[in-house]
């Protein structure tokens, strides 16, 4: 094998099963580089795809007997909305149109078609496959950051936290993560990534300011520096600049500006409303700053914020430093910097409550530019730095459409508007094209609640809804990868779950009742996606595989770090090993009573969720009488 080409060895690795290539890895460093091809984890993850599917599904119908398909399409001819060509075509029982009369070609071509249709990589985008392969199909884990132990005299255990950012190194990658907690103070935890030359941050707390400093109350009052830290519940309310190093931080009506290396309060402003939605901190770019009826431009430059002279004669971007944009409804909720990267780099996109997009320039602030209409309130907003792809060429559902058509609008400058929204009490994901508007809006399928963040995740999107659910969906927004639960992570979360379903009999499903399990209210990408990152990476060690991992913020103020692998996302500390010992020095006798608590526990779920069942069927003939 040592003495057969490269060629030859990954055709021969075409054939083997996906655990006989992951050990294949493990014999030398050549097969380490052959075992990570990436043209040969393309396959595999095409081969697992909606797309993949869909065409074997095509295929068989096209050999179904004629009596049986005309039974189908009794059953499936129903009227609907929007169809195409290949609807139509399979609704009447025609067959779809064929490029080549030889079977085996046939199925050649149709194969490339739907390989490039669900290819998630543009063209100058360098996508690993075989990570994507990992999170399309390894165990999901979640490692919870150690949250400050509160005080004695309070009721809770541990400090919750009302925010997060992150603190990314030249590079872009995240090492830090910063945090505020219900106490008024600031919380900073090295989360670098592992490698063969370091251990990598592994999660510890490493910096911690005094208790109060956003809140100016003394370190007694927790009570009342809790209710000013939670009561407006802004989810954007932490902004970082990386390269000033300083970060922004919202509390009610006032902005506070806080060196991160000496976590010390540089300065605040007040604003005239409750901050809802900070923007993205870039360097000398003003940070723009959303309240309850306002959108303003916060220069770090203007001296009435500083409390000093301005040290030079430059005019400030907008104009006047106090001028402000007044809102016709309130509740702006996010605030999009230049999406992309590549259009405009004065661009301001703002979006909450109301039901359009509003969009501003710098260079001409406070008037607006012009609105996209939604009709859905937006929770968040985020952005891909690559052009949308229309419908109208799936080449799959639209079997007249060409791979060259499809490939010029992949090559095509463009950026594309992710947004999580609520439409009529159900989820709706929503893509906006630019510079030309194309928008589309999966409202059928996303959620059945209100999703809460969104993110580009690798050659996926990924976002999370009021259920507790995190799903990735490929980048047509529709094309469902995987889902978790949240729930299923946390500490504890099998005891809650069973409290959850012992109330099952007033709801439909435990996980719809209000209040009931914890829910995701903020994603962002350890590794975000951007137009000059590289397969492999630019450092000269080797990363752990799987390192594109998501910080996660919850709705009860925790913080955790999501992965794909059996493995902890963040390593194991020394304290956690010791944890692992004293587990495994447990005797016989205390294994065997916890397994049969988690027994009796399971046992009881299912009991209780029977018993819901005949409540709701015996209620249901109650209201039908």
């Amino acid at each position: 094998m040592d003495r057969l080409p490269e060629e030859v060895v990954l055709h021969i690795l075409a054939f083997l099963q996906v655990p006989d290539i992951v050990h294949l890895q493990a014999v030398s460093r050549r097969y380490l580089t052959l075992g990570r091809d990436n043209t040969l984890w393309k396959t595999e993850c095409f081969e697992d795809s909606r797309a993949e599917s869909l065409r074997r599904r095509n295929f068989l119908l096209g050999k179904q007997d004629a009596r049986i398909a005309e039974l189908r399409n009794a059953v499936t001819a129903l009227p609907g909305p929007d169809l195409t060509a290949w609807d139509v075509s399979q609704l009447r029982g025609s067959p779809q149109p064929r490029t080549s009369d030889d079977p085996g070609a046939e199925a050649r071509i149709q194969r490339a078609r739907a390989l490039a249709n669900w290819e998630p990589g543009y063209p100058d985008e360098r996508l690993d496959y075989y990570d994507e392969y990992v999170h399309r199909h390894a165990p999901v884990n979640v490692a919870w950051l150690d949250l400050p132990k509160a005080q004695a005299s309070d009721k809770e255990e541990y400090r919750e936290t009302t925010g997060c950012a992150t603190l990314n190194d030249g590079d872009g990658h995240v090492n830090h993560i910063v945090a505020p907690l219900d106490d008024g103070s600031i919380c900073i935890w090295d989360v670098s990534d592992r490698s063969t030359a370091t251990a990598g941050g592994r999660g510890r707390l490493t910096a911690q300011s005094r208790s109060g400093l956003l809140t100016g109350l003394p370190l007694d009052e927790i009570a009342e520096s809790h209710i000013m830290m939670t009561e407006t519940g802004a989810v954007e309310c932490v902004s970082i600049d990386n390269t000033r190093r300083r970060g922004y931080f919202a509390v009610q009506r006032s902005l506070h500006e806080v060196d991160v290396n000496t976590l010390q309060l540089v300065s605040t402003k007040n604003y005239p409303w409750p901050i809802t939605a900070l923007s993205e901190a870039q360097g000398t770019t003003p940070l723009t700053v959303g309240t309850n009826w306002t959108v303003h431009l916060h220069d770090p430059r203007d001296p009435a914020f500083t409390g000093s002279e301005p040290s030079t004669t430059g005019e400030l971007i907008g104009g006047s430093t106090y001028s402000h944009a007044t809102l016709a409804q309130p509740g702006p909720l996010s605030i999009l910097h230049d999406p992309g990267h590549t259009q405009d780099p004065a661009s301001i996109w703002v979006a909450g409550r109301f039901t359009s997009l509003l969009h501003y320039d710098r260079r001409f602030f406070p008037r607006l530019l012009g609105t996209i209409h939604s009709g859905a309130r937006i929770a968040a907003l985020s952005s891909l730095p690559y052009p949308i792809v229309p419908q109208s060429l799936d080449l799959i559902r639209n079997p007249e459409t060409s791979i060259s058509a499809l490939a010029a609008a992949r090559s095509a400058p463009g950026t594309t508007i992710l947004a999580a929204a609520e439409y009529k009490g159900k989820g709706s994901l929503e893509l906006y094209g630019l510079p030309r508007v194309q928008p589309y809006q999966n409202r059928q399928t996303a959620s059945a609640s209100k999703l809460l963040a969104v993110a580009p995740h690798g050659g996926r999107i990924v976002f999370s809804d009021g259920d507790g659910n995190l799903k990735w969906v490929e980048r047509d927004g529709y094309s469902h990868v995987r889902t978790f639960n949240i729930n299923d992570a946390l500490p504890g979360g099998e005891q809650a779950t069973l409290d959850a379903s012992a109330y099952g009999i007033w709801s439909s499903t435990a996980s719809e009742m209000p209040g009931q399990g914890d829910i995701v209210q903020k994603i962002t990408p350890m590794h975000p996606v951007s137009t000059s990152s590289t397969a492999a990476g630019a450092r000269e060690e080797r990363q752990d595989v799987s390192q594109s991992n998501l910080l996660l913020w919850t709705g009860d103020g925790r913080l955790g770090v999501l992965g794909f692998g059996p493995g902890n996302p963040l390593g194991e500390d020394q304290w956690r090993e010791k944890i692992a010992v004293g587990v495994e020095a447990e005797s016989t006798e205390e294994r065997a009573k916890g397994d049969a608590e988690r027994q009796y526990g399971m046992a009881m779920r299912r009991a209780l969720e029977r018993n819901a069942d005949e409540v709701r069927f015996v209620r249901g003939l109650g209201m039908m009488g």
